[in-house]
């Protein structure tokens, strides 16, 4: 696990946090959750992978320097997986590029009750609430929990969504955002877009 470390953290200062979540993490996570479901990898090796992974990451996250352009509006935004949705790595993935490309990212890690994740996106003036999901998710539960948070969000609050779910493929609801996580840079740009547009029709 030491020698992992040491790969990913060279992988890391060679490519930049955004191209080293997209290009090595994602594939390799990938390929590390099919070994575990083919029975090559026990459930403790892809664990003590999560924990080294995540320890990088989050490393990698704590020391991206704050933007320091206030002109620029930057969207905050609160992180999280739905009740049930234990699989974490995909919204880790997600908060990494978020920060990247110079959001305010909170993460409140995985299965938040809907009530809270409300409650977090409040408090904190987000602007937006971003879910990961994973191909283990329930079509029906995911719809249903989708529709409850749109319902009880603001209005001006938007809704987006990554990951592996039927639903985010197969008639997402209007309301939901989804995207890939090439996708996240110029997705937070083009909001940056909207609001300083907006702004100027405001003035």
């Amino acid at each position: 696990m030491a020698e992992l470390g040491n790969a990913l953290r060279q992988a890391l200062a060679v490519l930049g946090l955004k191209a080293f979540t997209i290009d090595v993490i994602a594939p390799l996570t990938g390929m590390v959750g099919e070994a575990w479901a083919c029975g090559d990898l026990a459930v403790y090796e892809e664990h003590l992978y999560s924990e080294t992974l995540q320890t990088v990451m989050r490393h990698a996250i704590f020391s991206l320097p704050q933007a320091s352009t206030p002109s620029t509006r930057t969207p905050r935004i609160v992180l999280s997986t739905l009740p049930q949705e234990r699989h974490g790595l995909g919204l880790l993935m997600a908060e990494a590029l978020c920060a990247a490309a110079g959001a305010h990212c909170m993460s409140l890690g995985v299965e938040t009750p809907l009530t809270d994740i409300v409650a977090a996106a409040r408090a904190q003036r987000a602007d937006i609430v971003a879910l990961s999901f994973s191909s283990a998710s329930k079509q029906r539960q995911t719809r249903d929990s989708l529709q409850q948070l749109h319902a009880n969000l603001p209005p001006s609050m938007e809704l987006w969504a990554g990951g592996r779910s039927p639903v985010l493929t197969r008639q997402p609801p209007s309301f939901l955002h989804v995207l890939d996580l090439r996708q996240v840079d110029e997705s937070i740009a083009d909001w940056r877009r909207r609001h300083q547009a907006l702004a100027l029709q405001t003035h």
